[in-house]
């Protein structure tokens, strides 16, 4: 069983989808790098397996388990952090409050 594995993703903004068919396994105790060009669908891939886009079709599974979807709060719970390489971090706060930060989560169910 894998650690995490997206299978067949699809999904994108508004109507028009970016990830046609994207897949990716995670084994435990493994680095894995997303190599793409700028607009290759390197980000929209990871938001879609964090949960922060939606995902139109396909599963990304943790552990065996499917999490297609879930919220975000849910995810910071299972150990999956998103950090992202754009502006939109605390600029007051250091790099490692910054991502303390995304492992933080508030209430919610899984």
């Amino acid at each position: 069983m894998s650690l995490l594995e997206a299978n067949s993703i699809y999904g994108g903004y508004g109507g028009a989808d970016i990830l046609k068919g994207a897949s990716i396994r995670i084994e435990e105790n493994e680095i894995v790098v997303i190599i793409g060009a700028n607009g290759a669908g390197k980000s929209t891939l990871m938001k879609a397996v964090f949960g922060l886009l939606h995902v139109r079709s396909g599963e990304v599974l943790y552990r065996g388990t499917p999490i297609t979807n879930a919220k975000p709060e849910g995810m910071v719970r299972r150990g999956i952090a998103y950090v992202p390489q754009e502006g939109n971090v605390f600029p007051s706060l250091t790099v490692r409050e910054n991502l303390e930060m995304g492992a933080y989560a508030v209430g919610g169910d899984l």
